[in-house]
């Protein structure tokens, strides 16, 4: 356990332990990172890419809802296809193996800042991706692009936030999916309205959120 724990965090120097196999860095308004999970009835993990806000989503506010559900869970696959896996007992000989399979389909460098336009393609390609892919206009995606809306209030760029809203708009969701979720389309709209309009409160949920003393040890990247 110790040995990975140490493989791991430093293959990342950036990311910072914050639970057992969980390593993250603050990106902005986004917390970033590498989780490993443990394989049911084996010795043995999985790595997955994610992605959690630090402005709050369905569940609440505070940092807790947030790390709730993540925005993106990316899992990693080997030249054959297959998804990766590693028993501990074989983490030595197999780790290099399998980080450059990982460091080779991340979506962006976990060191140093990162581009709105990066973050982005990430969403973009977990959207494209299965499962989300087989619904494109299933409440999943709008949530995802509701995400979308708030690293770009967040991140001060109007004319990604007026993009992401029109695209909001022009979509012909499928509204039963809406329901499905207990989300009222036209009740939802105007909520993400309000957030264009009343950016303060969701600046001051992630600033709080960024300030969590869980968080002060985290590197923080800019995105730009």
């Amino acid at each position: 356990m110790k040995k990975i724990n140490e493989d791991w965090q430093g293959a990342f120097p950036e990311l910072v332990k914050y639970a057992q196999y969980k390593y993250y860095k603050i990106l902005d308004s986004v917390l970033v990172g590498i989780e490993l999970v443990k394989l049911p009835r084996a010795e043995g993990y999985r790595p997955y890419f994610v992605i959690y806000s630090l402005f709050g989503n369905r569940s609440g506010k505070d940092l807790k809802a947030c790390l709730s559900s993540p925005l993106v869970l990316k899992e990693f696959f080997d030249n054959k296809g297959r998804q990766l896996s590693i028993s501990d007992l074989k983490h030595t000989s197999e780790f290099s193996i399998i980080l450059d399979y990982v460091k080779k389909q991340l979506p962006f460098d976990m060191e140093g800042n990162v581009s709105l336009k990066r973050v982005f393609l990430a969403l973009d390609e977990y959207s494209s991706s299965p499962p989300l892919s087989a619904s494109p206009n299933s409440y999943l995606q709008a949530s995802l692009l509701e995400s979308k809306l708030e690293i770009a209030i967040c991140s001060g760029s109007e004319k990604q936030v007026q993009d992401i809203f029109r695209q909001i708009s022009k979509k012909d969701w499928d509204l039963e999916h809406f329901a499905m979720w207990d989300v009222n389309y036209i009740e939802w709209i105007k909520g993400l309205e309000n957030k264009i309009a009343n950016k303060k409160e969701l600046l001051e949920i992630l600033n709080t959120n960024r300030g969590d003393r869980k968080l002060k040890m985290m590197y923080q990247s800019e995105v730009n």
